[in-house]
């Protein structure tokens, strides 16, 4: 499932979904969330809209903001339709209301990968092109993790990249593994192996700087949601 909003929605966070299923050959099915919080704003009398590109400030209307949020939804669609034929994936597509973490987060019994669209950080977009790719795993010993893992090592071949391993036990047999996937790799890589107690002081340091983080749908859903608000980056929910 790939779960994106107006905050989010990009073609590079498409391209992971698309390729996300196509690894996994398995069908795709896209949510477009309307932003509870931004349409209850936009309908506040004292809410207005400033333009980007002209400075000039206007009232606003919760029928302007659907307005606005459907023609999104529409290019988010097409977007998925493009890709997912170059790859000749099956997908659907749904628009729903709400919060896209909250939506994101409730268990899904025929969901194996979320691919959850981020706003991306000014520091993501503007790193330079030939600068390491920084992925994060956060590890439940699930084989599904490994999957999402060898995904994201063949979407960034040919370049350096940097993987920070944040588990439990890094001993267990998937740990384990992971962990001798990635310094068998050909490519120039990168390995770090933390413990969850370090894991606070890693996303205050580098919270903005990752290009995707794979993380477990099975932890403490509190804690969850507190990492996926400090993250910018695409984040694939792993069952």
């Amino acid at each position: 499932m790939l779960a994106a909003d107006v905050n989010s929605y990009s073609v590079t966070t498409v391209n992971l979904a698309v390729e996300m299923a196509a690894s996994a050959n398995s069908d795709l099915h896209c949510l477009f969330i309307e932003d509870e919080d931004l349409l209850q704003v936009t309908g506040l009398p004292f809410t207005s809209e400033i333009s980007l590109t002209t400075g000039r400030e206007r009232p606003t209307s919760i029928d302007q903001m659907r307005r606005s949020l459907r023609s999104v939804a529409q290019q988010l669609k097409q977007t998925l339709r493009h890709e997912a034929q170059a790859l000749q994936i099956a997908w659907s597509f749904d628009t729903v209301r709400g919060r896209i973490r909250e939506i994101s987060l409730k268990p899904g019994t025929d969901v194996t990968y979320t691919i959850l669209g981020q706003a991306v950080s000014h520091r993501q977009q503007t790193r330079r092109v030939h600068g390491p790719r920084k992925i994060l795993v956060i590890g439940n010993d699930s084989p599904h993790q490994k999957h999402a893992l060898e995904m994201l090592l063949r979407r960034f071949a040919q370049q350096t990249i940097e993987v920070t391993l944040v588990a439990d036990n890094p001993e267990t047999e998937v740990m384990s593994e992971i962990i001798r996937r990635i310094k068998s790799n050909a490519q120039e890589m990168m390995l770090t192996v933390l413990n969850p107690n370090q894991l606070d002081n890693l996303l205050d340091l580098t919270g903005t700087s990752f290009d995707c983080a794979i993380i477990s749908r099975h932890g403490d859903s509190g804690e969850s949601f507190r990492i996926l608000k400090t993250l910018r980056c695409p984040v694939i929910l792993v069952a």
